[in-house]
């Protein structure tokens, strides 16, 4: 298996940061391993084990115009690859013009250990049939279709320097995701999923029993008049929403280039104190890496706090710029991250409140219950204008009871609207995805005067 023990994998980068000429050099390791089944009906529809290795290095020589950097990769621990690798961005770098701003590589720092779950490492294909099988027969009883993705996997990242700097970590992740729907139907359908980094903490009958019994009680949806109503986000129509909040907001480059929507409301009371939102690799539902792409450690961060919006955040070039503390959310140079390079939140929490999902329903006179929003875009950064649709089953709720199914809807609301209306939060968190290929750790919510836009005919 690819993921090293720590001591291994700081010896790999140990050997060529002391192997290099250059002036300063960083090498930083990735080590992946994933097993998945995709399924349907059928059964397994695909089925894979990956494995890889990614390491880069980084170099740094003085020229004479100043610093010049270069930068080779290569997805091997063979020694021979690494040196090449080595030499590669040795001679980028003396090729390579003089770079202005660059920070010298930082010094030794202490982070969190952390450690990918053994049970999770080891869960086998055969395990994740039998979750597959219980999904299938559940299904089957209430004339539904199953389709799904039954997940493990495991990531280590080290990054050592010749400044001194050596950091390294590892965290996993278990996850089983169910749609249940009737083919050819309006309604029907209904998605439910679960993660957790200990695979043995995933309540998989928890997650079949209930896209079941929505996707029952979604059949035969009925019109409902786009406008604003009070609603029930549960959680991954919540996650939805904030992951453009993650993305295009709290970031200390749109910050600066006035794209964000924290301009102008950092520090000012405008939203309940019940809403909360911190980026927090530590959690323990979903653990993120305890260092950041530069090395820097990483703790809780308060983004939304007390009414008021806190950041944004920043990687060591940022924190530099504008003349704040680093606050540990920095992308590897040409890992991965955005395209624009800036620092952004990875691991969003919204804090639990207090009040359990059927209080939240109880709260509402005539609403709608929300299960998932997709095709969810950006309109317009300032305000984070998102416009998108609801899925997965979409409930009326009358007098505090949720009724019947309704077709779905489009709605076009502002996040910062959103979040000033919230009227509830509820107490249970759940790492919830969402379409746009990120995860948030929040529980749901209950909001006011929702703004739907157009209906639909399924």
């Amino acid at each position: 298996m690819p993921l090293l023990q720590p001591d291994h994998a700081l010896e790999v980068c140990r050997h060529l940061v002391q192997a290099s000429s250059a002036d300063e050099t960083e090498v930083s390791l990735e080590c992946v391993e994933e097993n998945y089944v995709r399924f349907d009906e059928r059964g397994p529809t695909q089925s894979a084990d990956r494995e890889r290795y990614h390491l880069v290095v980084r170099a740094r020589v003085q020229g004479p115009g100043g610093t010049q950097e270069g930068q080779a990769a290569c997805g091997s621990l063979d020694c021979d690859d690494g040196r090449a690798a080595l030499e590669r961005a040795l001679t980028l770098a003396r090729l390579a013009g003089p770079r202005a701003g660059l920070l010298p590589m930082p010094g030794p720092a202490a982070v969190r250990e952390t450690a990918a779950q053994r049970p999770t490492r080891d869960h086998t294909l055969r395990e994740k049939v039998g979750w597959i099988t219980a999904a299938q027969s559940a299904c089957r009883r209430d004339g539904l279709l199953p389709a799904g993705l039954a997940r493990t996997g495991a990531i280590g990242r080290t990054l050592v320097n010749s400044a001194g700097r050596e950091v390294t970590g590892a965290v996993s992740d278990a996850s089983f995701a169910l749609t249940a729907f009737r083919a050819g139907e309006a309604g029907g359908s209904a998605m439910a999923e679960v993660s957790n980094p200990n695979v043995e903490r995933l309540e998989i009958d928890e997650v079949i029993e209930s896209a079941v019994e929505r996707a029952v009680r979604s059949r035969g949806p009925v019109d409902h008049r786009p406008r604003e109503t009070t609603v029930v986000l549960m959680p991954h129509a919540v996650s939805a929403l904030l992951h453009f909040a993650g993305h295009h907001g709290f970031g200390a480059q749109e910050f600066a280039e006035r794209s964000s929507f924290l301009c102008e409301r950092v520090g000012k009371s405008l939203f309940p104190d019940s809403v909360r939102i911190y980026d927090d690799a530590g959690h323990e539902i979903a653990p993120g890496m305890p260092f950041d792409g530069q090395g820097w450690p990483r703790e809780r961060f308060a983004l939304l706090e007390g009414g008021s919006l806190q950041g944004p955040v920043t990687d060591a070039n940022w924190a530099a710029r504008l003349g704040v503390p680093n606050s540990g959310h920095g992308f590897a140079a040409g890992q991965g991250g955005r395209a624009h390079g800036g620092p952004s939140p990875e691991n969003l929490v919204v804090a639990a409140g207090n009040e359990t999902l059927e209080q939240l329903i109880a709260g509402v006179e005539d609403g709608l219950l929300v299960n998932q929003l997709h095709y969810t875009n950006m309109i317009e950064p300032r305000d984070l204008t998102l416009t998108g649709m609801t899925r997965g089953g979409t409930f009326r709720i009358q007098g505090g009871r949720v009724t019947q199914a309704v077709r779905n809807l489009r709605f076009t609301e502002t996040l910062v609207n959103v979040l000033q209306r919230v009227s509830g939060v509820g107490s249970v968190q759940q790492a919830a995805s969402n379409l746009a290929g990120g995860r948030v750790v929040c529980p749901a919510m209950r909001v006011e005067r929702f703004r739907f836009t157009s209906t639909t005919d399924f």
